[in-house]
């Protein structure tokens, strides 16, 4: 049944491959009504996340939101799986970022670099083509597919510029491996997450669970932090931003810089709310209550 499905998905991953932009955003149209309307795609759920985190927006205002959140959701969709066979030229003309030179200097004097993103926009574009802007080592962590050979092609594909992609599961072994070399270390670390050692902050009014990872190994490293703000000029086009969220070798609390990065996409959420993925659970995990022991 896997490789039935593999063979389905190339196949698909074909005929987007001659289809030209404008139909493809065509499909993204048709394809989002489909998941709102039709299916009903995690309705519930995003509407219910919506609302915790707007509670001052009116219904109407929440509507909008949702509805455009599933035209961002189709969008990265039909993007993604053209993106499997677009050329470094369209890449380039498509995704720029805008100031690559902040982290490239760091990197010529030997010092690695840590960049966190969120699922906003079209992160899988980034994962793809950052290489083609950042001085190499570039690792990217990621959560592998089920799929043995989808698996293998995806890994092929979105490593093809140069993007070294290390399972999440093997994230401290690559550290090690790699800690006497400068090199950029690319996270998405927006995801709700179940780990014990979760850091807590208060997020869009939420007590939210977020990972440690970028915390830990900013310190460990005592590399730089960048947040890559990830801004859609227009439908297909993309610009990226570095903004410094911790200077090399600054001391931080542990939670401070995950703290950082949350607060940056609050503020990005509250100004275009609708090119993030609420369809993903946010708030799944919750704080256990302190036990006081009698003394």
């Amino acid at each position: 049944m896997a490789y039935i499905g593999y063979i389905f998905f190339r196949i698909i991953v074909f005929i987007f491959s001659i289809i030209p932009f404008w139909l493809l955003y065509k499909i993204a149209d048709f394809l989002a009504w489909v998941l709102k309307t039709v299916v009903g795609y995690r309705k519930k759920v995003v509407l219910a996340q919506l609302k915790l985190a707007f509670p001052h927006k009116s219904d109407k205002e929440i509507q909008k939101i949702m509805h455009d959140s599933y035209k961002n959701l189709a969008d990265i969709i039909v993007e993604s799986i053209k993106g499997f066979t677009m050329s470094e030229t369209d890449y380039r003309k498509r995704f720029i970022f805008v100031n690559p030179e902040v982290a490239n200097q760091l990197h010529k004097q030997g010092k690695s670099s840590i960049h966190v993103a969120a699922h906003y926009g079209n992160w899988e574009w980034g994962a793809m083509t950052y290489p083609l802007w950042v001085e190499k080592p570039v690792l990217g962590f990621y959560k592998p597919l089920s799929n043995p050979y989808i698996e293998a092609y995806g890994k092929m594909k979105r490593g093809r510029y140069g993007m070294t992609l290390i399972p999440i599961g093997e994230t401290s072994a690559a550290f090690k491996k790699y800690a006497d070399e400068a090199t950029t270390y690319v996270f998405v670390s927006d995801q709700s997450t179940w780990s014990d050692k979760a850091h807590w902050v208060t997020f869009l009014g939420q007590d939210t669970a977020c990972p440690p990872g970028v915390d830990k190994y900013a310190r460990q490293l005592n590399a730089a932090v960048y947040y890559i703000e990830l801004n859609r000029v227009k439908r297909g086009f993309y610009e990226v931003k570095l903004e410094l969220l911790a200077e090399p070798n600054q001391e931080t609390q542990e939670g401070e810089i995950t703290g950082l990065f949350m607060s940056k996409l609050e503020k990005i959420l509250h100004q275009k709310p609708e090119n993030w993925l609420w369809s993903h659970k946010r708030w799944k995990k919750k704080r256990e209550p302190v036990v006081n022991n009698p003394s």
